[in-house]
C-alpha cells in the first residue's frame, strides 16, 4: 500500500496550526506551581490582612526566618486552575485519572497548610506575649502555650511523608511519554514547596518553644517538660533536650508572679529534678532516628546519670521493700509472741525466742535471694554488660544507663549476632570506648553468639 504524504503549505498559520493541533496543545498547556512562597527575611511594613505572616512580634528575641503565605492569590489560583483544568478536559477526555488524585491531594494539603500557618501564628503570639512580660508567668499559662504548640506538632505529623506515588509508565508515542514527564516534573515541584513549608513551621514552631522554655523568667514544671519533649520528638527536633533536661535540674526557680523576678536556687539532687524514663527513652529513640551520636550519650548524661535520677528510683521503687525490710523484727517478735500462746512444752519465753529467731532468718533468706536474682538478671542483655566487681548495687541503680546504650549499640552496630564485634569506625571506637569508662563492656565474649 502506497503511502500518501501530508506537506504544510507556507501560506498562513492558520493551516499550520490546523495538521499539527496536538503540538499546539502540548504546548498550550503548560502547568503552573501553586503559589505557595517560603520566603526567608524580614517584611517591609504591616502585612495586609488577605497574607497570613508568621513572624516575631518581640523585639529583644532573634528572629530565625519569616514564612508567609497568600490566602487571596492561593483562592484565585486554584478558581483559574479549575477553570483550565475543566477546558483541558473538554479538549482532551483521555488525561490519566491519576494526575487528577494526585493534584487534587495536593490541593487538600495546600488548604490545610493554610490552617497550619494560622495556629502556628497563634503559638508565637502567645509565647511570645509570655516573653515580653516583666512578670513571671504562671505555671498554667505556659503549660497552655505548649499544649497548643504539641497539638500544631500533631497537625504537622501527618504531612510529613508527602511522596509521588505516581510511577507508571505509558507504552505511547513520543510525545505522550515527554507530557506524562512534565505532568510528573509539575507535581514533585508542587510536592517540594509543600515539604519546604512544613520544614519551615516545623523549625519555627521548635525554636518558639525553645526560646520559651529555656527563658529565666519561666519555671520548666513536670507538665511543661513533658509536653515540650513530646512536641519535639513529634517535629524530630531533638537538639536543644539536653540542654533542657540540664536547666530541669539546674535552672534557678523564679517566684510565681514577681516583677521584678525573683529567684530561688535549685537543687540538682531533688527527687522533683529527675527527668522520667519515659521521656528520657522518647528523647533517646528521635536521637538515634538521626544517626547523632554525641546527642545520644548527652541525653543519657543528663538524664539517666543524673544523680537526681538514682535518688528517685531509690525512693520510688526501693522505699517500701527497704521499709517491710526495717519492720520485719518488729513483726516477726510480735508474731513470734503470738505463736508461743499455743504451746504449752517450754516456757514462753523460750518459745517466742525460737520463733522470733526462726522467722527472722526465713525472711532474711528469701529476702536476700530476692535481692540476688533482681541486681543479676541479664536476661535483657544483649550487646552491653557489666564489668566484673561492679556492686550489686551500682547494677541496679544504673540499670536504665545500660539499657539506653545497649539500645545504642544494637542500632549502631551490625544488626546480624554473628557479626556482632567486627565493627569499626571512629563512632563505634568512641562509643566502646564510653562504655568502658562507665564500667560496662561492650560485646563480652562469653554472651556472643557461637562463643558460648
Amino acid at each position: 500500500m502506497n503511502r500518501i504524504p501530508l506537506r504544510a503549505h507556507r501560506g498562513s498559520q492558520a493551516q499550520r496550526a490546523a495538521i499539527c493541533q496536538f503540538c499546539e496543545f502540548s504546548a498550550s498547556t503548560t502547568r503552573r506551581a501553586l503559589p505557595l512562597a517560603c520566603l526567608a527575611g524580614k517584611p517591609e511594613g504591616r502585612a495586609s490582612n488577605s497574607n497570613l505572616v508568621l513572624q516575631s512580634s518581640r523585639p529583644n528575641v532573634p528572629q530565625q526566618s519569616t514564612y508567609t503565605l497568600s490566602a487571596t492569590r492561593y483562592k484565585s489560583h486554584v478558581a483559574s486552575q479549575k477553570a483550565e483544568k475543566a477546558v483541558e478536559t473538554d479538549a482532551s477526555p483521555e488525561q490519566p485519572s491519576a494526575t487528577n488524585e494526585d493534584n487534587g491531594a495536593i490541593e487538600t494539603t495546600h488548604r490545610s497548610l493554610e490552617d497550619l500557618v494560622k495556629m502556628a501564628i497563634r503559638c508565637q503570639s502567645n509565647a511570645y506575649r509570655l516573653l515580653g512580660s516583666d512578670q513571671v508567668p504562671e505555671n498554667q499559662s505556659v503549660e497552655k502555650v505548649l499544649l497548643q504548640c504539641e497539638q500544631t506538632a500533631r497537625s504537622l505529623s501527618p504531612y510529613w511523608d508527602v511522596r509521588d506515588d505516581n510511577s507508571t509508565t505509558s507504552d505511547g508515542n513520543a510525545i505522550s511519554s515527554l507530557l506524562e514527564m512534565e505532568e510528573k516534573r509539575g507535581s514533585t515541584t508542587q510536592r517540594h514547596e509543600v515539604e519546604q513549608a512544613l520544614r519551615g513551621l516545623a523549625d519555627q514552631l521548635s525554636g518558639v518553644m525553645t526560646q520559651l522554655i529555656i527563658d529565666e523568667k519561666v519555671f520548666i514544671s513536670p507538665t511543661a517538660l513533658e509536653r515540650y519533649v513530646r512536641a519535639q520528638c513529634i517535629l524530630n527536633r531533638a537538639e536543644h533536650l539536653p540542654e533542657v533536661f540540664h536547666l530541669y535540674a539546674n535552672k534557678p526557680i523564679p517566684e510565681e508572679k514577681s516583677s521584678p523576678p525573683k529567684f530561688h536556687k535549685a537543687n540538682p539532687k531533688d527527687v522533683n529534678s529527675a527527668v522520667s524514663a519515659e521521656l528520657a527513652n522518647q528523647a533517646i529513640d528521635v536521637a538515634i532516628k538521626q544517626k547523632n551520636l554525641p546527642l545520644v550519650l548527652a541525653m543519657i548524661d543528663n538524664t539517666f546519670c543524673a544523680p537526681a535520677f538514682h535518688r528517685a528510683k531509690v525512693f520510688r521503687k526501693a522505699a517500701v521493700p527497704l521499709a517491710g525490710l526495717a519492720a520485719a523484727p518488729a513483726a516477726c517478735f510480735t508474731l513470734a509472741s503470738w505463736a508461743s500462746t499455743f504451746q504449752n512444752t517450754m516456757d514462753p519465753s523460750t518459745a517466742t525466742g525460737i520463733a522470733f529467731a526462726a522467722s527472722l532468718a526465713y525472711v532474711a533468706g528469701t529476702s536476700s535471694i530476692g535481692i540476688l536474682a533482681i541486681t543479676t538478671a541479664n536476661d535483657q542483655m544483649k550487646r552491653v554488660t557489666w564489668l566484673p566487681g561492679v556492686p550489686l548495687r551500682h547494677r541496679w541503680l544504673r540499670e536504665e544507663e545500660r539499657a539506653a546504650l545497649d539500645k545504642v549499640a544494637c542500632a549502631w552496630g551490625f544488626q546480624d549476632p554473628y557479626m556482632h564485634g567486627e565493627e569499626t569506625g571512629e563512632e563505634w571506637d568512641s562509643l566502646r570506648e564510653f562504655i568502658g569508662m562507665r564500667g560496662m563492656i561492650l560485646d563480652k565474649t562469653e554472651l556472643m553468639e557461637g562463643m558460648q
